[in-house]
């Protein structure tokens, strides 16, 4: 069995210094941080990060930031500008998902920083990229959802014959993005480990979801495309059971669940024609599943030895067998919100830790802390900063 290093995380040393808010730059931070990285985040004074939401801190907000240490900088002010600087020049890492345009009005783009600091991996994070017609656009998950062509891709797949695109809550831009970002910084390191160079890595929301539809893609760019296999649940007796027939060995097994030796040799449902009925063989298995509940139909099916799930309940995760024994949570304790749980970044290392930390920072806590360890700023001009306006 493997064993932890004590104390020991694959990112420690590594300074990030984090402009990002609302969710796809704080979940990127936030792997980093769990994975040893220092993370500083930057914040508008009185307001911070959207999700902090009116009461000054929210759960939502601890998950994307639970770890980070905050300064509150007004970054339209000179002064801020030069105090954030100079913590730049300090890091290894800044991330930022203003509109392009931003950071440079700030001095504070790739390009104005290069001169001093030549090593510093620089991502900035936009809906459609730092270039291109659409570059100024304003850019939230479901929007890029809908630019990229994934919603489009989604709604054909759906069983009615009307084009009703579909609503949205959950962000799945914002995630992907988070990850492609965070994956592309330590690609980044590596290369700067190398070449000893830094770089700016431009991560765009709209090609991340792209980045999800490429059978799509291509079957537009053919006359006669094949046929994208669409897969369908299952009703049973409470409700649906997801299953997924895709090799000759899965139908096999399905044929064993059912008792339904036939089906091996149904012309609809061999290899080629299985794409494009797969309707038709949920009907078949319906046949037997709609006497079934979803957990009988589920134990039958896996015996078997065919990919399915029944459909799992957010509020059932937190007491899930398979959940509880990977410890995908991490209890975090806050003074205003009491303890609840955030979700570990889903890649577990054998040597080293990267849970995610168990704390969460209120606006511009750390400001004074900050100024005075890295910048070494005295108390008094700490004090002189706060009273102009430039931190809080």
């Amino acid at each position: 069995m493997s064993t932890k290093i004590d104390n020991k995380k694959p990112l420690d040393g590594y300074k990030v210094v984090d402009f990002s808010a609302v969710f796809a730059g704080p979940i990127c931070s936030r792997f980093l941080l769990d994975c040893g990285a220092e993370v500083i985040k930057v914040e508008t004074p009185k307001v911070g990060d959207l999700t902090r939401g009116i009461g000054g801190i929210t759960p939502v907000f601890a998950h994307f930031n639970a770890g980070k240490r905050s300064i509150a900088v007004d970054l339209k002010n000179p002064s801020g500008q030069e105090l954030v600087r100079e913590l730049i020049i300090d890091a290894d890492i800044v991330i930022e998902n203003f509109r392009p345009g931003i950071m440079s009005k700030f001095g504070l783009d790739y390009e104005s920083l290069k001169p001093q600091k030549p090593d510093l991996i620089y991502c900035s994070i936009s809906g459609f990229g730092q270039s291109g017609p659409h570059v100024g656009r304003a850019a939230f998950a479901p929007i890029v959802h809908a630019a990229s062509g994934f919603d489009s891709a989604h709604t054909h797949a759906q069983p009615d014959d009307e084009f009703h695109p579909p609503t949205w809550d959950i962000m799945v831009a914002d995630i992907l993005t988070g990850t492609y970002a965070f994956g592309s910084i330590q690609t980044a390191l590596i290369g700067r480990q190398r070449n000893g160079i830094g770089e700016h890595i431009d991560v765009s929301m709209m090609e991340s979801m792209m980045s999800l539809i490429p059978a799509h893609i291509q079957a537009a760019q053919m006359d006669e495309p094949a046929v994208i296999g669409q897969f369908h649940p299952v009703k049973v007796k409470d409700g649906f059971v997801m299953l997924c027939v895709v090799s000759d060995k899965n139908l096999q097994s399905l044929s064993v669940a059912l008792n339904r030796p036939e089906l091996l040799t149904d012309p609809r449902f061999v290899r080629g024609p299985r794409a494009e009925n797969f309707k038709l063989l949920a009907t078949e298995v319906e046949h037997w599943s709609a006497t079934l509940s979803a957990r009988e139909c589920e134990a039958a099916l896996n015996l078997a030895g065919v990919p399915c799930s029944i459909y799992t309940q957010v509020e059932d995760l937190f007491s899930h067998p398979q959940v509880l024994e990977r410890k995908s949570f991490t209890s975090v304790s806050n003074e205003r919100l009491g303890n609840f749980l955030i979700q570990n970044i889903p890649a577990k290392f054998a040597h080293f830790d990267n849970s995610a930390s168990n704390w969460v920072a209120n606006l511009g806590e750390h400001t004074d802390e900050i100024l005075a360890q890295s910048l070494k700023l005295e108390a008094s001009e700490i004090k002189k900063l706060r009273a102009r306006g430039v931190v809080s």
